[in-house]
């Protein structure tokens, strides 16, 4: 086979170029992926590419971790290809339990009660912060205000059910203050526990088996959950007396001389003032009082003479002063005329004397541009003359040769 006579093809799905024959025209050899039909790739780039199309991002890890040891029951799915009269079942949906079967013992119903007690107040709780940190919502839904009355009617329904009655006093938590109430009723059974060990005699070192009518306590304790509920009241009082003295803060009239100094303070600042004012107006002050601003208003009017004098005094003196310079100023302002006669005439002059000058030095320029071009005339002429006098020599040399043979050739 001659290589020579080979040319490369290249295919559009190929990823190298291929050798063939030149001669009949035979099919190229395509990748495998060019065996995809253009339009199902089309359709599928559009697919991909389609905004009308939700990606979801799935972590599989979170994913994983999330139904970790999840089990899905199968007790009563019958899922087979029949034609008998009673139809299959399959996965049944019932009402939602925190545990599910087979994952732990079922809770009974004054436990479920209780527990829903404390999410009920753990809810309020989270609220009433929610209420204290959130200033603006957007939307009516997720406004604080909203979800309290949505919790509020949650616990009211709730305390609607009267499920004490059904399962006893010792269900009964009150909403104010559960922990307390919990702790009570925990002493309460620990005392009746003692009791009964005092009067059945002593009991073995073994802990006790659980009996049916024994009753278990669920005890949930956040460390510092009663010092941020107690912030967070301090914080809502604080709120409360800063929107009050907001909103009791005086305007004083500008004209009304018993409420000056009284603009933006607070409350307590605004009553210490008055209480302050008041005072004075006490008849065993008012004596003192008078009595001072009968001597201060002596002193003011002596100032006021006084300051009336000093004005007075400076303004003469000022005016004095100013005279006096009017009068040094009065020949140099019958001058001033010639002066400005004299500086004009002169101002020619000097532009006279200016041009003279530009022209000496472009004539001195010029003298010396010639005195330069002078010295190198002469030097060139000087070695014109060296040179004609060297020419002349040779050509007399080549003279007295010639005729030298000359004479030789007429010999």
């Amino acid at each position: 086979m001659n290589l020579m006579s080979m040319r490369p093809v290249t295919c559009p799905r190929m990823t190298r170029p291929t050798l063939r024959r030149a001669g009949p025209r035979r099919l190229p050899v395509l990748h495998p992926r060019s065996c995809l039909i253009p339009n199902a790739e089309r359709c599928v780039q559009e697919e991909l590419t389609s905004t009308s199309v939700e990606h979801l991002i799935i972590n599989p890890n979170a994913a994983y971790e999330k139904f970790r040891d999840k089990r899905l029951s199968t007790e009563g799915v019958d899922f087979s290809d029949c034609i008998s009269k009673p139809r299959t079942t399959g996965y049944k949906s019932g009402e939602y339990e925190i545990l599910g079967k087979g994952l732990g013992a079922k809770e009974m119903p004054q436990q479920r009660y209780q527990r829903l007690q404390h999410e009920v107040q753990e809810l309020v709780r989270e609220v009433e912060q929610i209420q204290s940190t959130v200033k603006e919502v957007a939307k009516e839904e997720l406004m604080p205000m909203a979800l309290a009355r949505q919790v509020e009617g949650l616990k009211q329904q709730l305390v609607s059910s009267h499920l004490e009655k059904l399962l006893g006093p010792a269900a009964a938590i009150d909403f104010a203050d559960p922990e307390s109430a919990l702790a009570k009723r925990l002493l309460q059974q620990l005392e009746v526990v003692k009791c009964s060990k005092v009067a059945s005699g002593k009991t073995p070192d073994k802990a006790p088996v659980p009996t049916g009518g024994a009753v278990t306590f669920e005890l949930y304790w956040w460390l510092e959950q009663d010092h941020v509920a107690q912030t967070a009241k301090i914080t809502e009082l604080e709120k409360q007396l800063a929107q009050l003295e907001t909103m009791m803060q005086c305007k004083p009239d500008s004209q009304n001389l018993l409420l000056v100094g009284l603009k933006g303070t607070s409350l307590v600042e605004t009553m210490q003032v008055l209480q302050a004012k008041v005072n004075i107006l006490d008849m065993a002050v008012l004596d003192q009082v008078e009595a001072r601003l009968q001597s201060i208003l002596g002193k003011v009017n002596e100032i006021a003479k006084h300051k009336a004098t000093v004005q007075d005094a400076d303004t003469q003196s000022k005016i004095h002063q100013i005279y006096e310079t009017m009068q040094h100023w009065d020949p140099v302002a019958s001058t001033l005329p010639d002066v400005v006669q004299r500086l004009v005439t002169l101002g020619d002059l000097h532009e006279q004397a200016t041009q003279f000058e530009q022209v000496l030095m472009h004539l001195d320029t010029t003298q010396q541009e010639i005195v330069g071009a002078l010295k190198a005339n002469t030097m060139l002429l000087a070695e014109v003359q060296q040179t004609t006098k060297e020419n002349l020599a040779v050509v007399e040399d080549n003279f007295v040769d010639i005729d030298a043979h000359v004479k030789q050739l007429q010999k």
